[in-house]
């Protein structure tokens, strides 16, 4: 069994509640860098009875223990496996835990829950904490109150999903994380990367000047090196003057181009991040999502893409950037993010990436399947918080269509508005083994009501003005296909819908 024991260094300044604390948080710093989401859960699509299976997937013990003496091996897991094996460690370590559930869909999401010598009861997500260990990040669901009250103050005065009674919870302050932190040497030169990249967020937010005036240091730098002499007064003030134009006449467009260059071009280390789901999460929302203005940002569209192994052609464009090594299924995975002058292509694979241009992209879509991912927005993790619909709110068409919804309120950028469209949805969440049915019923500004739901074959179906649509998913190709069928039918007993209609054909969802 593992076994995590604190240097005299490790408990300074700590009390012993927080050595127990301590114990937890080492674990997960030594733990998660050998661990990656399990890619058939996050990456299955529509696929339920898969995503079922990935998320019921062990994690095997002896596994763990050899991979964490050696750190050569990475595995898979999802949240409820990793918890329970967490449990264990920690159990065995001399600290009680157990997992502790806040949702009550069959995806619900599993934390660990620590009870310390005191009677203080702890809860730490330990899969959330994943891509952000891996990059010494903060975190901010480690045993806190923020976290607390977004999953689990429901519960107050009752019992969670899986009969756990919350009766003496307790946080652990920022401060208190930042000095265990310091003890176990997590932060870098007593920095966390959020601090390298809030400077970022500085530097960007007068991205004009800041280039302006490199581009300035440059050219002088070159006269020196090249005659030895410097530029004269009247020089300097025509050159800075010329540079500073070129980059305040510069459109939107092409600042945001020339970030997107300097954020692939230097700061593009993601040799720590093991899975491809990891690596995805961390540029979409720990880096670009932090670094770029919101207008900035709503710019950016990402693409999930793969390419099988013996599809790839000797002179291929990026053959370079697949990653061989890190390959977590009969897909070549990599990831593609687009803004409106170009397109960037790169994987797991260490400093490498592409820049395409429109026409290179068009022979990039002959080559391999590139899908657009869903950006979740604020509704989509607010739904994904209530924890009663996951099978809709993860499913892509799911996603799509609760994010285009969200668009119709969010126009003016108002979360109250949000928030009040997320109270105003029903779900209802269901086993399939017994019948049930997980659905989810959206209003609309005109006065309808769109029903999503999961049907008897697994897949997700819709009905609105009278029409019904499901959405077959070839898991082959990551792809739907829309069967429109006409109904006059209304939603069954419970919200459940039932509706029989004849086929009107197929049309593809790219």
């Amino acid at each position: 069994m593992i076994k995590i024991k604190l240097s005299d260094k490790e408990k300074h300044g700590l009390t012993n509640e927080e050595i127990e604390i301590a114990i937890a948080r080492k674990l997960e710093i030594l733990l998660l860098p050998i661990l990656r989401r399990n890619i058939n859960f996050f990456y299955a699509g529509a696929n339920i009875p898969k995503k079922a299976k990935a998320y019921e997937q062990e994690v095997n013990l002896e596994d763990i223990e050899e991979s964490f003496e050696k750190r050569e091996k990475t595995i898979d897991a999802t949240c409820k496996p990793l918890c329970r094996t967490v449990a264990e460690i920690l159990n065995a370590n001399g600290i009680h835990a157990e997992t502790v559930s806040c949702d009550t869909d069959i995806f619900r999401h599993t934390d660990v829950l620590i009870t310390t010598s005191s009677g203080k009861q702890y809860i730490i997500n330990y899969l959330e904490d994943m891509e952000i260990i891996q990059t010494n990040m903060r975190t901010p669901d480690f045993a806190s109150e923020q976290y607390y009250n977004r999953r689990y103050k429901k519960f107050e005065g009752t019992t969670t999903t899986d009969g756990k009674h919350l009766d003496n919870i307790a946080f652990v302050a920022s401060e208190r994380l930042e000095q265990i932190d310091e003890n176990l040497g997590y932060k870098k030169y007593g920095m966390y990367m959020d601090d390298v990249v809030e400077q970022i967020r500085k530097e960007f937010s007068d991205f004009r000047n800041q280039m302006a005036i490199n581009e300035f240091l440059e050219e002088r730098l070159k006269k020196l090196e090249s005659d030895g002499k410097r530029f004269s007064e009247e020089e300097e003030k025509d050159i800075k003057k010329k540079i500073t134009d070129k980059w305040q006449q510069m459109s939107d467009d092409e600042i945001l181009e020339r970030k997107v260059d300097w954020i692939f071009e230097y700061f593009n280390s993601r040799g720590k991040i093991t899975g491809h789901t990891d690596f995805v999460m961390y540029y979409s929302r720990l880096l670009l999502a932090k670094v770029l203005s919101p207008e900035e940002y709503k710019k950016v569209e990402r693409f999930d893409c793969f390419i099988r192994e013996n599809e790839v052609e000797e002179n291929s464009r990026i053959k370079d950037v697949l990653d061989y090594i890190h390959q977590e299924d009969e897909k070549l995975r990599f990831c593609m993010i687009k803004i409106p002058n170009s397109s960037y292509v790169f994987s797991t694979k260490e400093g490498v990436y592409l820049k395409l241009n429109a026409d290179e992209l068009r022979k990039l879509e002959q080559e391999a399947k590139i899908s657009k991912s869903e950006k979740p927005s604020n509704l989509i993790l607010l739904l994904a918080d209530r924890g009663n619909a996951l099978p809709l709110v993860f499913n892509p068409m799911g996603q799509k269509i609760i994010n285009e919804r969200a668009e119709m309120e969010d126009q003016d950028g108002s979360d109250e508005k949000i928030q009040l469209l997320a109270k105003s949805i029903k779900c209802t969440d269901g086993k399939f083994a017994d019948g049930k049915v997980t659905s989810m019923e959206i209003p609309y500004p005109d006065g309808s009501t769109k029903f999503i739901y999961i049907d008897e074959n697994n897949e997700l179906a819709e009905i609105q003005y009278g029409k019904k649509r499901i959405y077959h998913y070839d898991d082959n190709k990551e792809e739907f296909i829309i069967e429109n069928i006409k109904t006059s039918g209304a939603p069954g007993e419970n919200g459940v819908p039932g509706w029989n209609g004849e086929s009107q054909g197929r049309e593809d969802d790219l």
